[in-house]
């Protein structure tokens, strides 16, 4: 069975694998918002309680502080530099891939 279908230059997607694959995205989303709280609640008690490391048999959490990250405006960079910016930039090969998104019907 054919997952796409082409017909009168209509995209059919199998509505199966439509209803999977927002079922899964959804629980996906969901997990990672539990995911997210619990870690946010782990993290607070920690710095309460000065802990930097917790070591289990299953899991290990490190504690890591705050700090301030440098990071390089190349917009602003290409904006005032065109030349030296078209000198400098790097073009990568980016692998192909697909989007999906779950719209949120309720």
């Amino acid at each position: 069975m054919a997952l796409i279908t082409v017909e009168n230059n209509d995209v059919i997607l199998e509505p199966q694998t439509a209803s999977t694959i927002a079922l899964f995205e959804k629980q996906m989303k969901y997990i990672k918002q539990q995911e997210d709280m619990l870690k946010q609640a782990i993290m607070e008690e920690m710095e309460a309680h000065g802990i930097i490391k917790i070591d289990t048999h299953e899991i290990t959490i490190s504690y890591i502080a705050q700090t301030d990250r440098e990071t390089f405006d190349s917009k602003g960079f290409k904006a005032d530099y065109p030349a030296l910016y078209d000198d400098y930039v790097l073009i990568k090969p980016v692998k192909a891939s697909i989007r999906i998104k779950v719209k949120d019907n309720g």
